[in-house]
């Protein structure tokens, strides 16, 4: 059904719900790497907050930002997630999805007809599967299905169709190589880390569109105090990436979402991981426009950390 949407061009927002908040995107490409903001707005939700009262605030949000669509691409969002690479050296394509349903099964503890699950392979663009002679490696997403039926039925509650459902790392990927494309290649990999109030995505994006992830989760909002358990955790990706990928050698960290505002924090991300660091707001990225009545109408409220899952959700269309 997804492919069925995207062949006709229809038009599809991202929207994530996560956190307390509700935040939902439109944006359309101008060009190979230019993005424009058309739609954009959020909104909160207490955290104790019923299923009716989230569909409510959808209903509020897709009024107030008179979305031009009600498809959407949707975040998934659960602590019982399964993020997982995976590398096979010997399988062949036609045995991939029983291992992952195996892997998953043990993951998650759960019988198979309960689990959701899908992969993301690293592959070349020009290679279908494996005729370059490489490994399948990749990595799954795997949750409870009654996790996603939640999710769904509150969004088909509020009038939308959800047609795509993607996670934190890869909608955060979506968006730094729509933006930054030629940063990433064979000779140069990128580590992105996305702060949310609770969680982080880390993504190490290389080779064009392969992409090695790990989501934390923090007890608290505050990262500020969370750094080290936050440095540990990027460098154990960092480990992992080294010697179970080996590819592109890592030559930036980036940070964007929630990043502390003082200095000390990311003086000490960057002394203790020792790569050159930069803080990345999308919205705010050369290669990115607001169209200028969303401009007038919201101004800086669509560059809020709290917009930046959302982003890479609208950019599923294409």
């Amino acid at each position: 059904m997804a492919a069925e949407f995207m062949a006709q061009k229809e038009k599809i927002a991202g929207i994530n719900i996560a956190d307390g908040v509700v935040s939902a995107t439109h944006v359309v490409r101008r060009g190979r790497k230019k993005i424009v903001l058309t739609h954009a707005g959020w909104m909160e939700y207490a955290p104790d907050a019923t299923d009716e009262e989230i569909v409510q605030v959808i209903r509020k949000l897709w009024k107030k930002t008179r979305m031009p669509t009600r498809t959407v691409c949707c975040g998934m969002h659960t602590r019982s997630m399964c993020l997982k690479y995976f590398r096979y050296p010997d399988l062949a394509p036609r045995e991939l999805q029983s291992a992952l349903n195996l892997e998953a099964e043990e993951t998650l503890q759960l019988p198979p007809d309960e689990i959701a699950l899908d992969w993301h392979l690293n592959r070349p663009k020009s290679d279908p599967y494996t005729s370059s002679g490489e490994q399948l490696h990749g990595f799954l997403v795997a949750v409870e299905k009654k996790e996603v039926n939640r999710q769904l039925n509150l969004l088909k509650r509020a009038g939308l169709y959800p047609v795509i459902t993607d996670v934190g790392s890869t909608s955060i990927c979506n968006t730094y190589l729509a933006l930054r494309g030629d940063k990433v290649n064979q000779n140069n990999a990128v580590c992105i880390v996305n702060l949310s109030r609770f969680n982080a995505d880390i993504s190490i994006l290389y080779n064009d569109h392969y992409i090695y992830p790990r989501t934390i989760i923090s007890r608290s909002s505050e990262w500020a105090t969370k750094v080290q358990y936050l440095i540990e955790n990027i460098s154990d990706a960092l480990l992992y990436y080294h010697v179970k990928v080996d590819k592109a050698p890592v030559t930036q960290l980036v940070l964007t979402g929630f990043v502390p505002d003082d200095p000390e924090f990311m003086n000490q991300v960057h002394d203790s991981i020792g790569l050159p660091t930069e803080v990345w707001t999308p919205a705010k990225d050369e290669n990115f426009q607001v169209a200028p009545k969303l401009d007038a109408e919201v101004g800086d409220e669509v560059l809020s950390p709290l917009m930046t899952v959302s982003l890479g959700l609208g950019l599923r269309d294409d």
